[in-house]
């Protein structure tokens, strides 16, 4: 299946080039999302016309992500876990997590903007994180994960307050069955 791309994707094209995707990621992704159209002669003509317009907006767009990415740079976020005595994590750190202690911290941070090839952390310490907002803009943030009792305690509080619950319901069981 043949698109006319209607802006620059990465590993595909930049405006205006006629590229060949296969069938269900041009019906399913790029034309419902405005990133590409079918290539008809009308939508070639059309596509001429608004090749300027196309261009000045996704410049508009770059700029406005570029005024972001001055936002996080040096951002450093500190996330409490759950650790062994070894020094790995009770499960990991992942893009939700990193994406909540930025808003925390009172940064709107989209958690589609966190690019982690490696995967998930799994050790304490200092990591770097890549946000990748456009294929060309990236800034590198500072995530420190640190070990803490938080999640213990949650959980050896929940469990406490079921063990309660159920003691309280056997009492009155037993009380109920006993008059």
């Amino acid at each position: 299946m043949e698109v006319i791309l209607k802006e620059d994707i990465n590993n595909l094209g930049v405006i205006g080039d006629i590229v060949s995707v296969k069938p269900g990621y041009g019906r399913n992704f790029l034309v419902p999302q405005g990133k590409a159209v079918f290539v008809t002669a009308d939508n070639l003509k059309q596509l001429e016309l608004q090749k300027e317009e196309l261009r000045k907006k996704q410049d508009d767009e770059l700029s406005a992500l570029r005024e972001k990415a001055q936002a996080f740079e040096g951002l450093k976020l500190t996330i409490e876990a759950n650790v062994t005595d070894e020094g790995t994590l009770y499960g990991s750190i992942g893009v939700i997590d990193i994406a909540n202690a930025a808003n925390e911290k009172g940064i709107e941070l989209e958690k589609s903007f966190i690019n982690m090839p490696d995967g998930p952390i799994k050790i304490i310490g200092s990591h770097e994180v890549q946000l990748l907002l456009h294929p060309e803009i990236q800034v590198m943030i500072t995530v420190e994960v640190i070990g803490g009792e938080v999640a213990i305690k949650n959980t050896l509080d929940s469990e406490e307050e079921e063990d309660n619950i159920n003691e309280e319901n056997i009492d009155t069981e037993n009380t109920e069955e006993s008059e």
